[in-house]
C-alpha cells in the first residue's frame, strides 16, 4: 500500500529545487483558502470613495452597492409543515434588517474596509467584514449561523436528567407488567426538534515583500441541538430518541507562499481538533424497568469520538521551455483518537467481559501527492499528464476480542476476533493529448489508470482502465460545444470470499464500489449565440454501468439526462429566460431470502432469489423575466421553478419462489416529491437614496414516502417500536417581505 510514497516524495522534492534558483519578480495576490460554509457577499464592481460628496443612483434598483441597508418586515403563512419549509432558514414574522453593506476606501486607494450583515437577529443571521492595506496585509472575519429545523410533530416521553435520557419509573413498570408501549402515549408531550451550526472564522494574509505572502486562519464550528436518533434494543424493541448534541471543531492553518513569474513554492500547516462535549448516550428501555439476562432496562452507546488531525503540506510550480509547466503538491498527516472505550454492556446481570485496553489508541497516517504536467510544444498540440496518490495507513494496535455482548442480552463469539483495521490507497494516472489543427474543432484523446489497494476488503486490489475521446469548439463567437465519450473497465484481484462468509453474507456478494465494472458514458453540450442578446443551449447525456461478476448486489445502473434553455437580455437590463431539464436513473439488484445453517441449506438455493429494479425520474422547469421599467422609477423581477420527482421499486422473484413455500412480495407504492417556487420582486425609486421594496414567495411542496408518510407513522407507538413521529409532510407557504432600501 505504501509502494508509491517514496516515489511521490522524491518527485515532489525534485520539483521544489529549481524554484529557488530563478530571479524574482512581482507576485500575484494569493488566493484565499477554500472551505468556508457559504461564499462571502458578492463584491460590486467598486466601492465608493470615502470623500464621495453625493450618492449616485445605481443603474438598476436590483444592483448591489457597498453602501446600503434594507429595513422592513416579513409576514409568512405556512399551511402544513413549517419545519420542512424552514429546514435551513428562519422566515418568522417580524421586523427585518438585512442586506446591509458598507465599504470605505482612501482616495489614494491604499486601504479598504468592507462589512456586511444579513437577517440580523434571526436564526440564520450572517456577518462579514474585512480590512485591507493594499500591498501589505488583509484581515477578514465571518460569523454564520445555519439552523436545521426537523419537525414540529415530534413527541417523546424521554427527559434529560444529567447526561441521561430517562423515563418515568412507574410507567416503565406498567409497560413491563404487560402494558406495552401504549402506556407512553399520555406521557409524550410534543416539541420542536432543532439543531444549529455556528461558524466563525478569521483569516489573515500579509505581504512582507512583493514575492511573499504569509497566511493564517482560524475557524470554529459549533454544533448544538437535538437529532433524531435510533437507540435500538434489537429488532423487537426499536427506539427513537432526541439525541442531545454539543460539539466543537477548531481548525487552524498557517502557511507561506513565494512566487515570481516562473516559479511558486508554498508550505502550510493545518491542525484540526474535534471535541464532542456530550458523554456516551444512556437511555432507558420503554418496555422494562429492571434488568434481566434476557432484556436490559437501559442501553448505552458511544457517540462521535473526540479526535485530532495534523497535516503539513508543500506545493509549487515551475515553468520550463516550450510552454511547459510542472505543478506539484504533497502532504503528510496524522489522525488520532484516544477516547475511553465503553464496557461491553451496561446490563449488570450479564458477565462483565474485560476490555482489551482502556482507550482506543487509534492512529492513522495519511500521505497525499499530486503532480501535474502541462506542455504545448507546438501551436496545434497540447499534452497533459497527472499523477495522484493517496495512502491511508491504519496504525491502530489490533484489538483482540474473542467474545462480546450482543444487544445487552447474551455473550456471543466474535466471527472476526475483533474489529478489522481497514486501510486503503488510491493511485491515479491521467494523460491527454489535444490537437487544434482542425479549427474550429479541438480533438482530445485521453487515458487514465486507477489503482486501489484495500486492507480487509473482499478484493485486495482493483485496477481500472479509462479511455475517452473529446471534441470541443474553439475560436467561434457563435457556437461552442463539447462532446465526450468514455469507456472504462475495472477488475479486482486477490478475491477473498471467506471475509463475506465470516460476517454472514453470501459469498457471491460483490460490493459495488470495488466490484468488477464496465462503464460506457456519453455527454454533450452546445451553446448557440446568434447575436449578443440571445443564447440558446442544449445538453444530453447517457450511460450505463454493468457489474458482470456481481451475482448478488448491484448488477447494473444507467442514466439519461437532457436539457434545453434560452436566455435573452437587452443592454438596458431587461430580459427573459427559460430552461427544462430531464433526468432518469435506474438500477438492478439481486438478493436471496436465505437462513444459514438450515437443512436443506437455504443459502445455496437459487429459487429463493429476489430482484428489485429501482427507477427515478426528475423533471425540472425554470423561467425568469426582468421586464422593462414600469414608468421611470419602478422595476420588477419574476421567476418560477418547478421540480417534480418520482421513484419506483419493482420486485420480482425466481420462477421457483413459491415452490419453496415463499409468498410473492407486495409491491411498494411510488415515492414522489414536487416543489414549486414563485418569486415576485418589485422595487420603486423614491429618490436617489431611498427605494421601496416588496417581494413575495409562493412555495407549495408535496411529498409521499412509504416509510415516513403520516398515514404510515400515524402514532409514536408502532409495532415493536417507540418513535418520535418524525414524518414527511407537505406544506404551502406564502411569504411577504416589504421594506425601505437606503443608499448613502
Amino acid at each position: 500500500m505504501r509502494r508509491f510514497v517514496l516515489v511521490s516524495l522524491t518527485l515532489s522534492l525534485g520539483l521544489a529545487i529549481p524554484m529557488v534558483a530563478r530571479a524574482q519578480a512581482p507576485s500575484e495576490q494569493a488566493k484565499p483558502p477554500a472551505g468556508q460554509a457559504k461564499p462571502t457577499p458578492q463584491t460590486p464592481p467598486a466601492a465608493p470613495a470615502a470623500a464621495a460628496p453625493a450618492v449616485e443612483a445605481p443603474h438598476s434598483l436590483f444592483d448591489q452597492t457597498w453602501r446600503q441597508f434594507q429595513f422592513g418586515g416579513r409576514v409568512t403563512s405556512i399551511d402544513g409543515d413549517p419545519a420542512r419549509f424552514q429546514r435551513y432558514q428562519d422566515v418568522r414574522d417580524g421586523v427585518l434588517f438585512t442586506d446591509a453593506r458598507y465599504a470605505n476606501e482612501s482616495p489614494e486607494g491604499d486601504y479598504q474596509f468592507r462589512a456586511a450583515a444579513d437577517n440580523v437577529g434571526y436564526r440564520d443571521q450572517r456577518y462579514f467584514a474585512d480590512y485591507e492595506r493594499t500591498g501589505r496585509f488583509k484581515v477578514s472575519g465571518l460569523w454564520d449561523e445555519i439552523p436545521q429545523f426537523y419537525s414540529v410533530d415530534t413527541a417523546t416521553p424521554y427527559t434529560h436528567t444529567g447526561d441521561n435520557l430517562v423515563l418515568d419509573d412507574a410507567t416503565q413498570q406498567a409497560a413491563q407488567n404487560g402494558g406495552g408501549l401504549n402506556v407512553w402515549l399520555s406521557k409524550s408531550p410534543q416539541f420542536d426538534l432543532r439543531e444549529r451550526r455556528d461558524i466563525g472564522s478569521v483569516k489573515f494574509v500579509a505581504t512582507p515583500t512583493p514575492q511573499l505572502d504569509v497566511t493564517a486562519s482560524y475557524t470554529m464550528n459549533r454544533h448544538v441541538g437535538e437529532l433524531p436518533w435510533g437507540a435500538s434494543f434489537g429488532f423487537g424493541n426499536d427506539v427513537e430518541v432526541p439525541l442531545p448534541y454539543d460539539s466543537r471543531t477548531n481548525d487552524f492553518t498557517i502557511g507561506a507562499q513565494w512566487n515570481n513569474t516562473r516559479n511558486m513554492l508554498s508550505v502550510a500547516y493545518n491542525g484540526s481538533w474535534f471535541d464532542n462535549l456530550d458523554t456516551p448516550l444512556i437511555w432507558d428501555s420503554p418496555l422494562r424497568l429492571t434488568d434481566t439476562t434476557s432484556a436490559p432496562g437501559r442501553g448505552r452507546m458511544s457517540l462521535w469520538p473526540s479526535n485530532s488531525a495534523q497535516t503539513v503540506s508543500v506545493g509549487g510550480f515551475t515553468k520550463f521551455a516550450h510552454r511547459t509547466q510542472l505543478t506539484g503538491f504533497i502532504s503528510f498527516g496524522t489522525w488520532k483518537n484516544n477516547e475511553t472505550l465503553q464496557p461491553f454492556t451496561i446490563n449488570p446481570t450479564l458477565t462483565q467481559l474485560p476490555l482489551p485496553r482502556t482507550t482506543a489508541d487509534a492512529e492513522a497516517g495519511v500521505v497525499s501527492t499530486n503532480l501535474n504536467l502541462v506542455s504545448r510544444p507546438q501551436m496545434d498540440w497540447r499534452f497533459s499528464a497527472r499523477f495522484r496518490n493517496y495512502d491511508y495507513s491504519n496504525n491502530t494496535p489490533h484489538f483482540s476480542i474473542t467474545q462480546f455482548i450482543n444487544y445487552d442480552t447474551s455473550v456471543t463469539t466474535s466471527p472476526t476476533g475483533g474489529p478489522e483495521l481497514y486501510a486503503h490507497s488510491r493511485t491515479n494516472f491521467d494523460a491527454d493529448a489535444t490537437w487544434t489543427g482542425l479549427q474550429p474543432v479541438a480533438l482530445t484523446a485521453g487515458y487514465s489508470r486507477n489503482n486501489t489497494g484495500h486492507d480487509f476488503r473482499i478484493f485486495e486490489n482493483t485496477g481500472e482502465d479509462v479511455f475517452r475521446l473529446t471534441a470541443d469548439a474553439i475560436g467561434s463567437q457563435f457556437v461552442t460545444f463539447r462532446a465526450q465519450y468514455e469507456h472504462s473497465s475495472r477488475t479486482g484481484a486477490d478475491l477473498d470470499e471467506e471475509l463475506l462468509v465470516q460476517i454472514g453474507e453470501q459469498p457471491a456478494m460483490r460490493h459495488y464500489d470495488i466490484a468488477d465494472r464496465d462503464r460506457n458514458k456519453f455527454t454533450g453540450q452546445m451553446d448557440v449565440s446568434p447575436n449578443e442578446f440571445l443564447t440558446l443551449s442544449a445538453s444530453a447525456g447517457f450511460g450505463k454501468d454493468d457489474f458482470p461478476d456481481s451475482y448478488f448486489g448491484l448488477e447494473q445502473t444507467s442514466f439519461q439526462t437532457f436539457s434545453v434553455g434560452a436566455d435573452y437580455k437587452q443592454p438596458d437590463g431587461w430580459g427573459v429566460g427559460a430552461s427544462y431539464n430531464y433526468e432518469h436513473y435506474s438500477g438492478d439488484q439481486r438478493s436471496r431470502t436465505a437462513s444459514p445453517g438450515q437443512t436443506p441449506p437455504q443459502e445455496t438455493d437459487p429459487r429463493r432469489d429476489w430482484m428489485v429494479n429501482s427507477k427515478e425520474r426528475v423533471n425540472y422547469f425554470s423561467i425568469y423575466a426582468a421586464p422593462p421599467k414600469i414608468g421611470p422609477n419602478t422595476e420588477a423581477r419574476f421567476s418560477y421553478d418547478i421540480s417534480d420527482a418520482i421513484g419506483s421499486y419493482l420486485y420480482t422473484t425466481d420462477p421457483g419462489w413459491t415452490s419453496v413455500g415463499l409468498v410473492a412480495p407486495n409491491q411498494l407504492p411510488d415515492v414522489s416529491n414536487k416543489l414549486q417556487q414563485l418569486h415576485i420582486d418589485v422595487r420603486h425609486r423614491i429618490s436617489n437614496r431611498v427605494a421601496a421594496t416588496f417581494s413575495y414567495l409562493y412555495e407549495p411542496f408535496r411529498v409521499y414516502d412509504f416509510a415516513f408518510d403520516q398515514t404510515v407513522v400515524n402514532s409514536i407507538v408502532q409495532p415493536s417500536s417507540l418513535v418520535m413521529g418524525y414524518i414527511y409532510r407537505p406544506y404551502t407557504a406564502n411569504s411577504f417581505n416589504f421594506g425601505i432600501r437606503y443608499l448613502w
